[in-house]
């Protein structure tokens, strides 16, 4: 490694010093490094370029992040350090040229460290409020979600209860009182119905017979012979219009 060093801007400047190899070689990195510039002077290590290779540099003041325009062509040979300060600056005391430029160049990094910590902090800040503010609004939807499930959930309950309701038969409940007759009374009725249908058959018989003693009676008058008067014989009131019957 080469120590470059020394006085490059006798303006006193300050700013950052972008350094691009012209081509990738063993250990060197191909995109631009940067380097502090405090007052003017700069202080680093390079390392040695190969035969046929150089390296780009250009200024860029604090703050630029505009692309580089390189300027400069540096060829870094294999020397211990090359002090780039200018002749009519050389005078100075070399002890204390690179003392102050070596401190200045050192608070300026730490300058620089701070800011891009601070930045780092500030930008992660403004992350964690963003996703704050997302998962508030998450969980704000999340709940109205859960009242618009609970809202259909209750509309779907009314409908199932108003379809119950249309569907059920109606039920008519009519409540008659039957007065229920005592056993006595029962068996009484029994009994009647009993002998009504005896009645009926010997009515039934009664009749029939009235139809065969007319009957008879008409063959025997055809026939001239008269019946025999008959004499009323006490009996059964069927058994008394059969005789009358016969008489006429």
């Amino acid at each position: 490694m080469t120590r470059v060093h020394g006085l490059l801007f006798e303006d006193r400047r300050n700013g950052i010093l972008a350094i691009q190899p012209s081509v990738p070689f063993f250990g060197c990195q191909r995109h631009e490094q940067h380097y502090d510039v405090v007052d003017g002077a700069i202080d680093f290590d390079l390392l040695p370029t190969p035969r046929g290779v150089f390296y780009n540099v250009g200024f860029k003041g604090l703050g630029d992040t505009r692309r580089t325009d390189f300027t400069l062509r540096w060829t870094i040979p294999n020397y211990g350090e090359i002090d780039i300060t200018p002749e009519g600056q050389a005078h100075a005391p070399e002890s204390e040229k690179v003392s102050t430029s070596v401190d200045r160049v050192q608070l300026r990094r730490l300058a620089t460290e701070l800011t891009e910590a601070l930045e780092l902090a500030a930008k992660q800040e403004r992350e964690i409020a963003e996703i704050k503010q997302r998962e508030q609004e998450l969980r704000l939807k999340f709940e109205q979600h859960k009242r618009d499930m609970q809202s259909v959930l209750d509309q779907r309950d009314q409908h199932i209860a108003q379809l119950a309701d249309a569907t059920t038969p109606e039920v008519r409940t009519v409540i008659k009182q039957v007065p229920v007759a005592p056993a006595r009374l029962e068996e009484r009725m029994k009994i009647l119905e009993r002998e009504n249908e005896r009645l009926k058959e010997l009515n039934d018989n009664y009749y029939q017979s009235v139809l065969e003693l007319h009957q008879l009676k008409l063959e025997r008058a055809q026939s001239g012979q008269f019946p025999d008067p008959v004499t009323e014989v006490p009996g059964t009131p069927q058994q008394r219009l059969i005789n009358k019957l016969l008489a006429k």
